[in-house]
């Protein structure tokens, strides 16, 4: 067995054991397995937001979080999050003319999540409920390249 496989082997066990001995502390043994589970099953976004509760030491209040948690998946079962993706940060008034203008389209009422990403020069992307529309700078140009190009290899050939 290489070395970095032995190292990562004892640091597994190392956890598992931590592990196995706090619960047996705490008479927990089997109970603490579910949730183990779940854990190892989390997506990162969920880990992170993990990770920062237990460094800011507020993993004691996780029971309140989840309460609030389940109250708004239940609201937002009639909200549709957008991601909005434009070149600069939204203003107030452009932020209002999108969430309008999403909750017309999707009937229903939108929260907006948004993202700066000035690769895409200028215009806006939307996303929500798996479908996407792009009116960015950036895949305007990428057409209009792919037009043109199209256009010179036809008359070459």
């Amino acid at each position: 067995m290489p070395s970095s496989d032995r190292i990562e082997s004892r640091k597994l066990e190392t956890y598992a054991r931590t592990l196995l001995e706090a619960s047996k502390t705490e008479d927990h043994v089997y109970e603490n397995i579910a949730p183990l589970i779940a854990q190892s099953e989390a997506s990162p976004e969920v880990l992170a937001v993990l990770a920062k509760m237990s460094e800011e030491g507020d993993l004691d209040k996780l029971p309140d979080v989840l309460d609030l948690y389940r109250s708004m998946v239940d609201e937002e079962q009639e909200v549709v999050g957008v991601h909005v993706t434009t070149a600069i940060p939204l203003d107030d008034e452009l932020r209002d003319m999108i969430t309008q203008k999403c909750e017309s389209d999707l009937e229903s009422r939108v929260f907006l999540i948004e993202h700066v990403d000035p690769t895409i020069i200028g215009g806006i992307i939307l996303s929500a409920r798996g479908q996407r529309r792009d009116a960015s700078v950036r895949t305007q140009l990428e057409t209009a390249r792919k037009v043109m190009t199209q256009n010179t290899k036809k008359r070459e050939v």
